[in-house]
């Protein structure tokens, strides 16, 4: 059955990549723009200690009125017993019986899964905007700091302006690369937030995300991030985030800071 539901999710992705080119012709100029991140996580993660984990992302990103594709390289600093690996975002991830626990605490370091992202406009009516998109993470990490296994999912994302103010949500579904000895559940995901404009270069936020635990015996992630963002020059924004884990399968608490540079 997982095998039937790999295929299924790799033809939405397809679709939903693939769906990028026509309207890559057909549109105007859109905007390249590159990001750079930083963020620190820490939580146990439902094991027996915690693993702080510190991500470094670099994207790449194009977008229209119609379409988006991006690209992320991570490195990635990773301090625990080893029970946890660096999942999707930087966000930890159980393995326990993958491989023995260290006694101590060991850091380890390197280049992250490469994340590729795609989505395009199927739905847009009274103020209200629905995407198609897929997502793929590449197993490109250690062992030590990765499952080494690729990732896909595919989601719909919606969102609509009310003066100053946008509602959007996501849901998805993702299927997960197994590693000896753990078979991962693939999962739903979804997403709900908000953001307000406070003036013509500030806007704060809060967005709560929930996914389903991707083994029996654990808990899935549920965690709420605060944001706030700034335009300091034209083609230039910083945003500051906080999060907040409420169950084990998030990191207890996190921060960050990105900075997008756009062409």
């Amino acid at each position: 059955m997982k095998r039937y539901l790999h295929y299924a999710v790799l033809v939405l992705i397809v679709t939903a990549f693939c769906g990028v080119m026509p309207l890559a012709q057909a549109a105007s100029a859109g905007e390249t723009s590159i990001s750079l991140g930083a963020e620190y996580t820490s939580g146990d993660y439902g094991t027996s200690s915690s693993t702080n984990i510190w991500y470094f992302p670099v994207t790449l990103r194009y977008d229209t009125d119609r379409y988006m594709m991006a690209l992320t390289v991570p490195y990635v600093f990773l301090e625990g017993n080893g029970n946890v690996v660096a999942s999707g975002g930087g966000h930890g991830m159980p393995r326990p019986s993958s491989r023995p626990s260290t006694q101590g605490t060991q850091t380890d370091s390197g280049l992250g899964d490469i994340e590729l992202v795609a989505s395009h406009v199927i739905a847009q009516s009274d103020g209200w905007r629905v995407n198609l998109g897929g997502y793929i993470k590449f197993g490109t990490a250690d062992e030590n700091l990765g499952t080494g296994e690729n990732d896909y999912a595919v989601q719909l994302a919606a969102d609509r302006t009310y003066g100053n103010n946008m509602l959007y949500g996501t849901a998805g579904y993702k299927v997960l690369g197994d590693i000896p000895g753990i078979d991962y559940d693939n999962v739903f995901y979804g997403s709900v937030g908000v953001s307000h404009r406070l003036d013509s270069t500030r806007a704060a936020g809060l967005e709560l995300f929930v996914e389903q635990a991707p083994l029996a015996g654990i808990d899935g992630r549920s965690e709420l991030t605060l944001f706030l963002s700034s335009k300091l020059e034209a083609k230039t924004r910083l945003m500051g985030y906080l999060i907040a884990g409420f169950a084990d399968g998030s990191p207890d608490w996190g921060l960050g800071l990105t900075l997008k540079i756009s062409q």
